[in-house]
């Protein structure tokens, strides 16, 4: 026997028979807006008002403890609500035994909290333990927090809150037994800690931690650039935390990894469209998409010393790919056009341009073309035909003068001057033969001969191994010679004087004289005589 039931029976007094507090078993015979009637077994029926009764039916057996017996004559009381409630009290500490929930209807609200009906007895629901808003009239699941009697009545506490957290306890659980490494899930957030990353929450139940390094393959990994509080994002798992309390989870991974992309669609060679990021004094670094970046050496900028832009769009070539680094090298000028190549497809071979000289670096002159692209250079052989000693002889660093392009020597673009006109040793070759005599000013006298001029402009040589023991040459004088020797492709024409006075032996010596000055190309002699 309960608790409740011995102090219900020491309430009632005994009497003889049917007395208070006695539990009787009967059959319901009849049912009025008023009483339920029950057969018991005396003389006249009992009665249980009908209000404790949910759902009488006649025929149908009941049990209820006798309250009142006033006379042989009159219906004792009975009543069912002591029973149901001691039966109910009995289901409700089983439950709160076992920890499960109880499914009550919210009745009313009342000071402090709510009124339910469970099993019958009423419950009380504390505003703190509601968990959520609820509805009057509407069922609630609720976990027992306490059980007792006050005045021979129960009393029992119960909470909402408690039953949420253990469903959400048990969803957390088996979230975290289900969810593997890969899976994609859907979080709130509900924090952002712009130092570490950003806390999800997963149905409203599971942690996750998403830290700043797994926002994005590139460089932005600011929280707030990517979420904002109660905002919701789609994320995959990586992993479960030591605890395995919560999960770590990814954004970047919802996207495929660019390197491995770019490592599959592209290779040495290739030219892309990337960005300028970052300008360095050892080169610069340009996105090629998000979260994959190349590097472009100081030398591989430009052809020219021309300067990018942070965050200009620029078309480079590959140059490299290291996968243990997963770096990839650059080029941005390989991937144009070169400068030099691009003049000379706009001004062939033949062209004349103007420019203006520059600067003159000892027998060669460096000429601004314009176009700041590239430069353009004389050399002094393309200065005369004449053969110029200096090149300032010709130039003069800031004039302006007309060229005739050349070809490329090296990255510059090749130019003369002399071609503006036409070669003399084309009129030589036109106008004169071997045998041919002439008259001729002795210009200059070397070492190893004399250089007499024509009237083309160009110079002869009269070696000495061709000169007459007792002639003496004089600088300035015109002396009748014979040509000997005419090769204009050559730049190289050879007088004597001997075979003109139809001398005709020469001493070994003297041959092996004519064949070391006259074998020489004019051109070598020039140099010898220049001193280049």
């Amino acid at each position: 026997m309960d608790e409740f039931e011995k102090l219900l029976k020491e309430a009632l007094p005994k009497e003889e028979g049917l007395r208070k507090g006695k539990v009787v078993t009967g059959k319901i015979i009849k049912v009025n807006d008023r009483y339920v009637y029950v057969d018991v077994g005396y003389k006249v029926e009992g009665v249980i008002p009908r209000e404790e009764v949910p759902e009488p039916r006649e025929g149908e057996e009941i049990q209820a403890v006798v309250v009142k017996v006033s006379s042989r004559l009159e219906h004792p009381i009975l009543s069912y609500r002591v029973i149901a409630q001691q039966k109910g009290l009995e289901k409700l500490r089983k439950l709160q035994a076992e920890g499960r929930e109880v499914v009550g209807t919210l009745e009313k609200k009342t000071k402090g909290g709510f009124l339910i009906d469970l099993e019958g007895i009423k419950a009380f629901l504390p505003s703190s333990e509601t968990g959520k808003k609820l509805s009057v009239g509407k069922p609630v699941r609720v976990k027992i927090l306490e059980i007792t009697l006050q005045r021979n009545r129960p009393k029992v506490i119960v909470s909402h809150r408690a039953y949420l957290e253990e469903e959400r306890e048990k969803h957390k659980q088996e979230l975290l037994k289900n969810l593997k490494k890969g899976d994609v899930v859907e979080g709130r957030v509900i924090k952002i800690d712009p130092s570490k990353g950003i806390t999800l929450l997963i149905e409203g139940v599971l942690r996750a931690f998403l830290p700043r390094e797994e926002l994005s393959w590139g460089r932005d990994r600011n929280p707030y650039n990517y979420a904002e509080v109660d905002e919701t994002l789609r994320v995959k798992v990586k992993k479960k935390s030591k605890g395995k309390d919560f999960l770590i989870v990814s954004l970047r991974e919802m996207k495929e990894n660019p390197w491995d992309r770019f490592t599959r669609e592209h290779g040495l060679g290739d030219i892309i469209e990337a960005r300028v990021l970052q300008i360095t004094q050892k080169g610069v670094v340009l996105e090629i998409e998000d979260g994959l970046e190349g590097f472009v050496p100081a030398e591989e900028v430009s052809w020219n010393g021309e300067e990018v832009k942070k965050g200009e769009a620029v078309r480079a070539k590959v140059l490299k790919i290291d996968p243990k680094r997963k770096r990839i090298l650059l080029s941005i000028k390989q991937a144009q056009p070169k400068p030099w190549e691009e003049f000379l497809k706009e001004h062939p071979q033949g062209s004349r341009i103007k420019g203006k000289v520059e600067k003159i670096e000892g027998s060669k002159a460096f000429i601004d073309l314009g176009d700041g692209r590239v430069k353009g250079v004389v050399h002094r052989s393309d200065l005369s035909w004449t053969k110029p000693k200096r090149v300032e002889e010709f130039l003069r660093e800031g004039e302006e003068r007309e060229f005739v392009v050349l070809g490329l020597d090296g990255r510059n673009i090749k130019l003369g001057i002399k071609q503006l006109t036409q070669n003399p040793w084309e009129l030589v070759q036109e106008r004169y033969k071997v045998g041919d005599v002439l008259t001729l000013k002795v210009k200059e006298i070397m070492p190893f001969g004399a250089f007499l001029e024509l009237p083309e402009g160009v110079e002869g040589l009269l070696p000495f191994s061709e000169v007459p023991k007792d002639v003496k040459l004089k600088e300035g004088e015109e002396i009748q010679v014979q040509i000997i020797d005419l090769n204009p492709k050559e730049g190289k024409v050879t007088f004597s004087l001997k075979a003109l006075k139809g001398e005709e032996e020469k001493t070994e010596e003297k041959a092996e004289e004519e064949v070391s000055t006259v074998g020489f190309k004019l051109g070598d002699i020039l140099r010898k005589k220049w001193k280049v």
